[in-house]
């Protein structure tokens, strides 16, 4: 009997390897999505539009789950800064971890972040986010940081903010029931002006 060559048996070896890696990965059980945990979402909703946004169920085979597809869909969403998504092979997690936009006030009836970016975030109440009114995000940002820098007492008071521009700023507010109207001007000597306020 003609042996076969040692290459054509280790061509052979390699191939029935690869094709029983191939079933493992690709097709059998073994390793399959058991479990998806979400963080860094805001909100439930929030949570929950990221969830509808995965497609990705519990069961599904581990080598189906692209992390690069799932990563492109979820920054669609316009909350989410960024995204890492993680495959746990051996027990079957999927882990997601968002990086999301971060509320800093209400410009043009829309969230905007730090950035000037602007977005709907579900389930988002909208706290004590002050409201700002202005031409450009780059001001409205400026109108927030003022908002931001007021004590807290003050701060409650106000309706919203105008800017005009970065050293021309309007507050509208109701003190003890009475509304006023403050041409604020630049952001500086805030103490005194407040005090001034006060006295009215």
């Amino acid at each position: 009997m003609r042996k076969l060559p040692r290459f054509s048996l280790f061509t052979a070896l390699t191939v029935v390897i690869f094709s029983a890696l191939v079933y493992l990965f690709a097709w059998s059980s073994i390793f399959s999505v058991s479990h998806i945990s979400i963080t860094g979402a805001p909100t439930s909703d929030s949570k929950e539009t990221v969830m509808q946004i995965l497609d990705i169920a519990p069961g599904e085979k581990m080598a189906r789950v692209e992390p690069h597809v799932i990563a492109t869909r979820i920054e669609s969403i316009d909350w989410v800064k960024s995204v890492e998504i993680s495959r746990h092979w051996l027990s079957g997690h999927v882990e997601i971890v968002l990086s999301p936009r971060v509320p800093t006030a209400y410009f043009k009836g829309e969230t905007i972040d730090a950035t000037g970016k602007s977005f709907a975030l579900p389930g988002f109440s909208g706290g004590t986010l002050p409201i700002v009114i202005a031409s450009k995000p780059k001001i409205g940002l400026a109108a927030a940081a003022l908002f931001e820098n007021l004590p807290p007492a003050f701060k409650s008071d106000v309706v919203t903010i105008s800017a005009h521009d970065t050293s021309n700023y309007l507050l509208h507010m109701n003190i003890d029931g009475r509304d006023l109207r403050i041409s604020w001007g630049k952001n500086e000597e805030t103490t005194l002006k407040i005090e001034v306020i006060k006295g009215l």
